[in-house]
């Protein structure tokens, strides 16, 4: 009997769909899974055939979050693969904030802790209204810190503290109000609705766009000055390279 994919690849002309094929548990985050999308968002952003990256999930759950019971399996005197479980989780929540092609989340069902991470990474994210986001490291005794740093940015200081704070859950209305995600719209047209986005995004000239992403990107990092000027440099390379 053949094993099934955790993850699942298509492509539809300049668009990679990735989904995640772990349903049965809740699409929640082993090692094969995060190597797995890890290692095929990086291909992607190495192909310049793919303009655009769509991350979506089967069944009802988008991602339940890092997979508690793989942790608890691993025998503590394996300190090597829980170094690699950590690398992993690092990478999850950094990998798309180092492509130059876009990404968009079709968030079809609850996206918890490291899925919420995971989705709210992404440059879009459009949303079911069976969409929850939730943080419930508190609960469980640990901290949400890998995924405050990127919280705090898209939804300020306050609400990211309650949101980890209270490990409580919010719905797809409440994290479109605090800019969480993009778009809400039916569940039946959740894929269609993002793939729609992603081709729009892929008949631009990949040059512009992956350097607008790179200049939001920079928006964040430097003094506004800085940012402003790196974004002219990058301007200027791009006029350069099409004279």
């Amino acid at each position: 009997m053949t094993e099934e994919k955790t993850l699942l690849t298509e492509r539809r002309g300049h668009v990679l769909l990735l989904t995640l094929n772990r349903h049965a548990k809740r699409n929640a985050l082993d090692m094969t899974l995060m190597r797995s999308l890890v290692d095929a968002l990086r291909a992607a952003d190495a192909d310049p055939e793919v303009r655009c990256v769509v991350i979506t999930a089967r069944g009802t759950c988008f991602c339940a979050g890092a997979d508690l019971d793989e942790g608890r399996a691993i025998p503590r005197e394996r300190a090597d693969l829980l170094q690699t479980r950590a690398d992993l989780l690092v990478d999850i929540n950094t990998a798309v904030a180092r492509m130059s092609t876009p990404v968009i989340a079709a968030v079809n069902g609850p996206a918890i802790g490291a899925g919420a991470g995971l989705s709210l990474g992404c440059d879009l994210v459009v949303a079911s209204p069976a969409a929850r986001f939730g943080y419930p490291e508190v609960k469980h005794g640990i901290s949400a810190g890998l995924l405050i740093p990127n919280l705090i940015r898209q939804v300020g200081p306050k609400p990211a503290f309650e949101l980890v704070a209270t490990g409580d859950p919010i719905d797809a209305e409440r994290a479109y109000a605090l800019g969480m995600i993009n778009r809400i719209v039916p569940a039946e047209e959740l894929t269609t609705s993002a793939l729609a986005l992603a081709e729009r995004l892929a008949q631009f000239a990949p040059a512009g766009l992956m350097a607008s992403k790179r200049a939001f990107q920079q928006a964040y990092d430097l003094p506004m000055e800085e940012a402003v000027w790196a974004a002219r440099d990058t301007n200027d390379r791009i006029r350069a390279a099409s004279d």
